[in-house]
């Protein structure tokens, strides 16, 4: 059983995706009868409004927030909260499987949304977020991590053909953009621009699950038979393009504007263009504003005027920024003079007696940001991409068959080398060390993974066992320990975590307080919360490139602990040997 909920600020129901199990659960809900005919968002807001209401007067009023319920019968139901807007998820799983569920949601709602969430009231746009949710768990990388394909001649070749075809890209006026190919949820290539903002680790996972829901509906549409190349996806424009929000510069938050552009190479190869609108500084200030102003009116709420002060100088700063941003964006005078009339409003009213309550100017300057937020929804560029699309066909033919085959298995690495080199370097790992089925390396950091092809071993393990494996050692590791140690039947499983600062072993002065590490969010959602905010909760003030490494290993059940424990200290440090070259290499993603 699994709903995803979204309730807006009046507790109407605004995007909604549940299965059978959960209909029937809500048939039964407080009495009701199971004929009953509660398929409508109507009926359902009204079963869940007393959960939804006591939920914000507990976080409004009482500054009481819970996250989550459990019930007797094993449902359990988590919350946020995110400008006035409240993300649900009823479901039976874990707390911990069910929240990061939650903080993918909110994620990718802002990824093709970014601060405008009424763009959900449209059919497209509900669509477009039920294929990424159904997505997300579809590709082959571990919560939290993406990856790249490290097979030097394929991916020279790769970065060679989009530098040739970047010749053909015309995305005037916007003079920024990257170029990516994408195998599976795996990236093969990148080719940016002159003078491009880098793109953050949690851009790579967005992008990851924009592709694999492309493959996935590709897919259904070969299975019966139809032969249109590059069908038109539902969900986007006619050129199968969007507006996209992405991490830029320093932004935690999906909330720089880019235009996105797929098309498909061959079966789950997939070429991506992403377009920079230009509004990065806008869409940053606006960002910030919206979260403090949410505040701002929660504070009013509560009557809380000691701390009204400081947000309201935090307010006005950072419109003020905003201001200055759409002014070198050359946006309409009239919408940076409304905003910062609102504002001049706002602070008089809050301390100043005035016929306008400080709750009417807040609502006016927040209907100031919401034209703002329209001006980030800017008009798509038409990239005509046929004939780019055709050249990378050519130029990589002789690539294609191998990574189709690539597409259809774990990957393999090594940092130069043939295919069946690189197998070999991974699988001498696993021979050196007796006992060792299987290992995952991650860095948390770079969001990047590193594990060996599976095909050895597929008799002992499955993807589902080593996924099981993986979240059961992401909830002993959030206890606050840095390693476990258990049995899983017939295997033996040790989980170490650690920190590095340049790559050169980190150790905290005091280590964080296993309390502390149980109330960050989840660990290994989209955007890397738990392991950002670790970083700051182990090395406060002293953070800068400390990064979280974290190694997973597997063993025959009849290895000694002691001697299980003792090979993972020298896999962390044998693994290196691969990563230490290039970090930002990573290969066999589950």
């Amino acid at each position: 059983m699994k709903a995803v909920l979204i309730f807006d600020s009046v507790n109407d129901l605004l995007f909604s995706k549940w299965d059978e199990s959960f209909l029937f659960r809500m048939k039964t809900f407080n009495g009701q009868e199971k004929d009953g005919n509660i398929t409508d968002s109507h009926h359902i807001s009204q079963l869940l409004s007393p959960i939804i209401t006591s939920q914000r007067v507990m976080a409004a009023q009482f500054s009481n927030t819970y996250t989550s319920m459990q019930c007797k019968d094993n449902t359990t139901i988590v919350f946020d909260e995110w400008l006035d807007h409240v993300f649900m998820i009823i479901s039976e799983d874990d707390v911990d499987d069910a929240h990061r569920e939650l903080l993918d949601c909110k994620t990718l709602v802002q990824h093709i949304c970014g601060q405008n969430i009424n763009l959900l009231h449209s059919s497209t746009y509900q669509e477009w977020l039920s294929v990424l949710l159904e997505s997300r768990d579809k590709g082959d990388s571990i919560p939290g991590a993406s990856g790249v394909i490290g097979e030097s001649g394929a991916t020279a070749a790769a970065l060679n053909a989009l530098r040739t075809v970047s010749k053909e890209i015309k995305c005037s006026p916007h003079q920024h953009y990257h170029m990516l190919l994408f195998v599976g949820d795996k990236m093969l290539a990148l080719y940016s621009s002159r003078g491009c903002e880098d793109l953050m680790p949690p851009d790579l996972i967005l992008l990851s699950v924009q592709c694999i829901a492309a493959q996935e509906y590709w897919k259904e549409l070969r299975n019966t038979d139809s032969t249109n190349e590059n069908a038109h996806l539902p969900w986007l424009s006619q050129e199968n393009s969007a507006i996209v929000h992405l991490c830029g510069g320093g932004a935690v938050s999906p909330c720089a504007p880019h235009s996105l552009h797929v098309a498909e190479i061959a079966p789950r190869i997939v070429f991506a263009v992403l377009v920079d609108m230009d509004s990065r500084e806008v869409g940053i200030a606006v960002h910030m504003s919206s979260q403090i102003l949410s505040n701002l009116r929660r504070l009013l709420l509560q009557r809380n005027l000691d701390v009204l002060p400081n947000t309201l100088d935090s307010l006005e700063a950072t419109l003020r920024k905003t201001t200055e941003a759409l002014r070198k964006n050359k946006a309409p005078s009239t919408l940076c003079a409304r905003v910062t009339s609102r504002m001049l409003e706002l602070r008089k009213s809050c301390t100043t007696t005035t016929p306008l309550t400080p709750e009417t100017t807040a609502t006016a300057l927040h209907t100031a940001l919401e034209a703002v937020i329209e001006y980030l929804k800017p008009d798509i560029p038409s990239l005509k991409l046929e004939h780019p699309v055709k050249e990378l066909r050519a130029l990589l033919s002789p690539y294609l068959e191998f990574l189709r085959v690539k597409a259809q298995r774990y990957f393999s690495l090594e940092s130069g080398g043939t295919e069946a080199g690189s197998s070999l370097t991974l699988h001498k790992y696993v021979e050196e060390f007796p006992g060792l089925v299987h290992f995952v390396y991650i860095d948390r950091g770079a969001a990047r993974c590193l594990a060996p092809d599976m095909a050895d071993c597929v008799d002992m393990l499955t993807p589902r066992t080593v996924r099981s494996t993986l979240r059961t050692a992401m909830r002993a590791l959030r206890e606050g320990y840095g390693a476990a140690v258990w049995r899983r039947g017939a295997l033996h499983v040790c989980a170490v975590r650690w920190f590095e600062r340049r790559g050169v072993p980190a150790r905290p002065a005091a280590p964080p307080h296993p309390a502390a590490v149980r109330a960050l969010p989840p660990p290994a959602d989209l955007l890397g919360v738990h392991h950002r905010q670790l970083v700051e909760l182990a090395f406060p003030g002293d953070n800068q490139g400390v990064s979280v490494k974290e190694l997973v290993c597997i063993h025959l059940g009849l290895l000694p602990a002691a001697t299980a424990v003792q090979q993972a200290r020298r896999l962390a440090h044998s693994v290196l040997e691969l990563t230490g070259e290039n970090p930002a290499v990573a290969a066999d993603l589950l």
